[in-house]
């Protein structure tokens, strides 16, 4: 665990409110293409919570959830969920984890871009109520894939502008980081 600034909550909760409004823009895409921009954000809480644990808090990711639902016209609370999820998932693959490396944390967040994948077309077919097809939700899961190293590069650009250096601190228990 890292120590970090206190104003090393600005980027992050600023990407979060950013990315959302992505998608609002009128890009004349293809529905496939148009879900790419949630599944950003959703890649982006993902990372993010792997590579520095704590930043991005739980209020920050609903509120972009909130936002991703206005934006792309989703059910309230469509993209909420979701990003709840994602950040759920995320700091369990941290706690289970951290002392086993980077492939083993990468394949669990392989694992849980899957899941969410999954869960998008699941929620998206339970509220129609009809299956629908995947290949649309697949198509933007790849393209959100394509387009993240964009936000990547601003989270990693946190070490040089939030990250004390040296100073690592003992990991927090689950509890503490739910706050």
């Amino acid at each position: 665990m890292y120590k970090y600034r206190s104003t090393a909550l600005l980027l992050p909760a600023f990407l979060l409110l950013a990315l959302p409004a992505l998608a609002a823009f009128p890009w004349q895409l293809s529905f496939g293409q148009a879900i790419a921009f949630p599944f950003l954000t959703l890649l982006t809480i993902l990372f993010g919570s792997v590579r520095y644990p704590g930043l991005l808090l739980s209020p920050f990711v609903f509120i972009s959830g909130l936002l991703c639902d206005l934006f792309t016209r989703s059910p309230l609370g469509f993209w909420t969920l979701l990003f709840l999820l994602s950040l759920a998932c995320a700091r369990t693959t941290t706690l289970l984890t951290s002392q086993r490396g980077e492939l083993a944390t990468y394949l669990c967040l392989l694992t849980a871009l899957i899941f969410m994948t999954a869960g998008v077309w699941g929620l998206s077919s339970l509220y129609l109520l009809a299956l629908q097809d995947v290949r649309p939700t697949i198509e933007g899961m790849l393209m959100a894939v394509l387009l993240f190293p964009i936000p990547a590069a601003f989270i990693m650009g946190l070490e040089k502008l939030f990250i004390l250096k040296n100073e690592k601190v003992a990991p927090r228990s689950f509890g503490s980081q739910l706050r």
